[in-house]
């Protein structure tokens, strides 16, 4: 006896229904296109998918009455909370509960005149296309020295960019060697440089603002606003400092750590990255930058040999044609630890307040 095969009403194709939809939104977005109304769609797709009510009923319908829908953060929720630091975790067992020890921020503190050897070159890498005289640089170098104000500005165009863990310093990497944890991203170097140069009687400037999440892509163009928006209420800012850590593979599969050691204590090797026009985008004073950068380096390296990486010059702009003073810094690469890296902006910090105080 043959058994009938039973025909359930709706056990329809369920790819149908979705791929229907989808040839209906395609064929809607070139009529849209053809008209010139693709940005008004395209804002009012922006707003749906910056609504936390649609992202939770899209999912109920994938997963159904019965499923567990994970937590829902919209982009615009998202992005509101990263304003402010986040607030520590009070029930994590966090190195940081106990006392940090001193020495993790010693560095020396440089007499008066100091620094006032250079040496004979500075080695600038990179490939630009655009000619320029380091020894000329050296011979007439832009001198920059403390004014009545704020003086330094300092953001971090990619602040969640974070250290290898060690027993000072360890966190949850919430992308490859990433955290928007500003205990242990390059917020905190910022705030270890904003405190020394205080310290040293330069008012300064810190923005801890998140400008790469929750979105990486347009992060120079969110923290242009920023820098714009400060040196529009602080005129008096000289210097724009964008501090970043490097980050190197090893063939291995590793990552590599930029070490230079003083007095038996390890340091994250410092460089000065100096944007150019050579993209096309106006930057009429980017051999002013340079020239800043070349003279702090030949008396960094006269003092300190080692510690500093070759001057990088390269064809972006960087956000660096807004003051003569303008550099990124990368401080140390993702296998230092961020123990090692607040030594280095410790050691930095001290030359730059030394510079400015002269």
């Amino acid at each position: 006896m043959k058994k009938k095969h039973s025909h359930r009403r709706g056990s329809r194709n369920p790819i149908t229904l979705p791929a229907f939809l989808c040839i209906l939104l395609a064929v809607l977005l070139l009529g849209l296109h053809c008209i010139g109304a693709e940005p008004a769609f395209q804002a009012f797709l922006t707003r749906l998918a910056t609504s936390e009510s649609f992202v939770s009923g899209a999912l109920s319908l994938e997963l159904g009455p019965g499923g567990q829908s994970p937590v829902v953060h919209a982009p615009s929720a998202a992005a509101s909370s990263l304003e402010q630091p986040p607030e520590p975790d009070k029930t994590a067992d966090l190195p940081l509960d106990e006392p940090v020890s001193e020495s993790a921020f010693f560095a020396p503190i440089p007499a008066v005149g100091t620094f006032t050897e250079k040496a004979d070159t500075v080695e600038v890498s990179g490939t630009t296309g655009l000619s320029y005289s380091v020894e000329s640089m050296l011979k007439n170098p832009l001198e920059i020295r403390r004014t009545d104000g704020p003086q330094v500005l300092i953001v971090h165009t990619h602040g969640s960019e974070a250290y290898t863990c060690d027993d000072q310093y360890s966190y949850t990497s919430e992308e490859n060697f990433r955290t928007t944890d500003t205990r242990f991203n390059v917020v905190q170097v910022g705030d270890r440089l904003t405190e020394v140069l205080e310290q040293n009687g330069i008012q300064t400037i810190h923005c801890r603002k998140m400008f790469d999440s929750p979105a990486y892509n347009g992060s120079y163009g969110r923290s242009l606003e920023e820098i714009q928006k400060q040196l529009k209420e602080n005129p008096s800012i000289q210097i724009v400092i964008d501090l970043h850590r490097d980050d190197i593979s090893l063939e291995s599969g590793g990552k590599m750590s930029l070490d230079w050691e003083l007095d038996g204590e390890e340091y994250a090797r410092l460089m000065f990255v100096i944007g150019t026009s050579a993209s096309g985008l106006q930057h009429d004073n980017w051999e002013q930058n340079l020239n800043w950068a070349v003279n702090l380096q030949a008396k960094l390296d006269a003092a300190y040999p080692g510690f500093m990486r070759a001057v990088n010059l390269r064809k972006q702009r960087f956000n660096q044609h807004l003051r003569p003073g303008s550099m990124i810094i990368e401080c140390g690469a993702s296998g230092n630890t961020l123990t090692q890296a607040l030594r280095s902006i410790t050691l930095f910090g001290n030359f730059l307040a030394a510079e400015l105080n002269a």
